[in-house]
């Protein structure tokens, strides 16, 4: 029994080992690809392709700033009284001697007709008019020094008559000496005479000089323009009575403005006076050409800048004092880059890429780059000059591809940006291209 139970548990075993098999050989298999489709072509695309080039590309250095008044002033009083009129108000346009503000000058003029007064009545102690020099009259022809040389005359002529008789004793000898003694009165009293006059013409010109003191507050009375320019504020009104010194107008020069920037000191040495700049406004479609006219000779010890100014014509006042401006100063005109239009790089991350044709491959390659201006941008790494690369970074594709260059199109690009732009076309085109997550 035991051999007859063991024969039958092998004859189970192989049983179950033919049914397996079996059925491992009725399941179906996974077919294998067709060997063709392993081995199809990759059907080439067709791109456009571009040269990286160098191209006339002059080296800048940017800044920011603002556009700054030529001159500014506050101006006061410069006598106290009360305001008769006020000529100007905020954003009046002015020229230089225009009046702005006038103080009553009722007073003033009184004080010019007493000035007048006292310079007439000064005048007339020796004889002349307001209107004669008294500097140039000549002393003898006072009528008090005339008097008083007829008075000498008269003693001398009395003291020579006495002199003939004193030998033939018609007089005394006291009579004689009493004439001597007149005599010398008559020439003191002449150069008295003399002094006075002295005196009084000495006083002229002080009372001159009062009338003209006089007459210049008159003239101060008036406050005018220094200079052409805009009334940046009004601080006063008819009727106010105001102090010496007190401010009150606000006067900007506006036709000519200012663009002062600070430069890193790293950069600094770069800027001379003379060099070209582009500077650009928030809603101004062009740049304004100009070039640096001053430079700071020191640095400014809290920003470690160096203080540049550029002069900004603005006759018409297009431009308003204090608005927010960047500039590019051109510190060599004749540089070069290699670059390629902003179609060509995609941004993604962080990384900047190209798709590089070759061999009619194409293939991504990492770039580094610089400036970005009017539709090209500049390649600092990572790309030889002469590179083709795919023209629209959107096309490109790792493979075969078939491509047509378009050299043209980066010159084209280049000659654009010299163009200036009309201000539909400087709203409409894009800040910012737009960034392609690469395909590779």
């Amino acid at each position: 029994m035991p051999a007859i139970a063991r024969s039958h548990s092998v004859i189970a075993c192989i049983a179950a080992s033919v049914l397996a098999a079996a059925f491992s050989g009725c399941s179906p298999a996974t077919p294998a690809a067709p060997k063709s489709e392993a081995t199809a072509p990759v059907t080439p695309k067709e791109v456009e392709v571009v040269a990286a080039q160098l191209l006339p590309w002059p080296r800048t250095v940017t800044v920011q700033g603002a556009l700054l008044a030529d001159e500014d002033a506050v101006l006061g009083s410069k006598l106290a009284g009360r305001v008769a009129t006020v000529s100007v108000d905020l954003g009046s346009i002015v020229k230089k001697g225009d009046p702005l503000v006038a103080l009553d000058r009722s007073e003033l003029n009184l004080q010019v007709k007493l000035a007048e007064a006292q310079l007439q009545q000064a005048c007339a102690a020796i004889g002349i008019t307001p209107n004669e020099d008294e500097t140039k009259l000549d002393f003898d022809d006072a009528p008090p020094v005339q008097l008083e040389q007829a008075l000498v005359d008269e003693a001398q002529a009395a003291v020579n008559r006495a002199r003939a008789l004193v030998p033939t004793r018609a007089i005394t000898g006291g009579e004689y000496d009493t004439l001597v003694a007149q005599l010398r009165a008559a020439k003191a009293r002449y150069n008295s005479a003399l002094n006075s006059v002295s005196t009084q013409v000495a006083l002229i010109g002080v009372r001159r000089t009062e009338l003209s003191l006089a007459k210049q507050q008159v003239i101060d009375s008036q406050l005018i323009a220094p200079f052409d320019g805009v009334v940046e504020a009004r601080r006063v009104s008819p009727g106010e009575y105001v102090s010496m010194g007190q401010p009150l107008i606000a006067l900007v020069r506006a036709e000519r403005l200012r663009f002062t920037a600070g430069v890193p000191e790293s950069q600094a040495r770069q800027i001379k006076t003379g060099q070209k700049v582009e500077i650009q406004i928030a809603g101004v479609a062009e740049p304004i050409l100009t070039a640096v006219t001053r430079v700071s000779p020191i640095v400014t010890q809290t920003s470690r800048a160096v203080r540049i100014e550029a002069d900004v014509p603005n006759p018409d006042h297009a431009l308003q004092a204090g608005l927010f401006a960047k500039a590019d100063v051109i510190v060599d005109a004749e540089a070069q880059a290699l670059a390629l239009p902003e179609s060509a790089v995609t941004r993604f991350a962080g990384v900047e890429k190209v798709w590089v044709v070759a061999d009619g491959q194409a293939a991504q390659k990492s770039i580094r780059t610089g400036r970005q201006e009017r539709g090209r941008v500049e390649i600092l790494d990572g790309l030889p000059a002469g590179s083709e690369v795919v023209a629209n970074a959107e096309q490109g594709r790792t493979g075969p591809v078939t491509h047509k260059a378009v050299s043209g199109q980066l010159s084209a690009i280049s000659q654009k940006a010299e163009e200036p732009k009309a201000p539909a076309e400087e709203a409409a085109a894009p800040t910012n291209t737009p960034s392609t997550p690469p395909s590779g």
